[in-house]
């Protein structure tokens, strides 16, 4: 364990404002990579000239194209679903291969004990509403609510990481966020670390939000931020798919 934590002098820290401009600027060209990577593979299953033997008189469809409304007895309609269930099935599995080797990376990476995920905490969900998420059986928001408790004023909150919390309140001007710290925090210490629940241990839990500049995750952050942003685009666009072609 001696070597576990990082030395946070030594760390680099990467702006909240520079995180955020990477990721919006990258994103972008990398939605149109993944958009026609998916159309290749879905390409695959395409049906060649069917309408050659097709027994329907008088076919008004014209553009043969993944999205048209084709009638169920359609060959191209057999082509829709059979992306639905390649979609569902091999290339999610796919997918889901991807996003494990990516948070398996996180562990090349170690907590520096800046503190600033325990001092300052984000949700869309107020207190109460993450209290009945929790009674309903959601684990992170039962594990949240074990650890976090609200701040009584953001100005409170803000003081905290104005830095952050500024970013923050920018990303999201349609919602209301609502702002948590840890009580059990003593210094940059936890007082209670080895009974921490998993949504402190597994933190960050996603490389896509942003994380406070102190956060030493940033490297990891960087390291697979093409990753996730590529995987994010595919599963949007699958889903995409799904409505469209469902």
């Amino acid at each position: 364990m001696e070597n576990f934590f990082n030395n946070t002098n030594q760390q680099d820290f990467t702006p909240l404002e520079t995180q955020y401009d990477d990721l919006k600027d990258n994103y972008k060209q990398i939605f149109v990579e993944a958009a026609e990577s998916i159309r290749s593979e879905v390409n695959k299953f395409k049906p060649s000239n069917p309408c050659t033997v097709c027994t329907v008189k008088d076919c008004k469809i014209e553009k043969k194209d993944v999205f048209t409304p084709y009638p169920p007895n359609c060959a191209y309609r057999e082509w829709q679903l059979k992306i639905l269930a390649f979609l569902a099935g091999d290339y999610r599995q796919k997918l889901k291969n991807t996003y494990k080797m990516m948070m398996d990376k996180k562990s090349e990476y170690a907590c520096s004990r800046c503190g600033a995920c325990c001092r300052l905490a984000a949700s869309e969900f107020s207190y109460p509403q993450l209290k009945q998420k929790a009674m309903k059986g959601d684990k992170f928001a039962s594990d949240f609510v074990s650890v976090f408790v609200p701040f009584e004023k953001e100005e409170d909150a803000k003081k905290v990481n104005p830095e952050y919390f500024q970013l923050l309140n920018e990303l999201v001007e349609e919602q209301k966020i609502y702002y948590y710290y840890c009580p059990k925090l003593s210094g940059n210490e936890c007082s209670d670390y080895e009974n921490r629940p998993d949504v402190c241990k597994d933190f960050p839990h996603n490389p896509l939000k942003l994380l406070p500049s102190s956060c030493s995750f940033n490297e990891w952050k960087k390291s697979v931020s093409r990753t996730a942003m590529m995987l994010k685009a595919k599963v949007d666009i699958i889903e995409f798919y799904k409505n469209k072609l469902g």
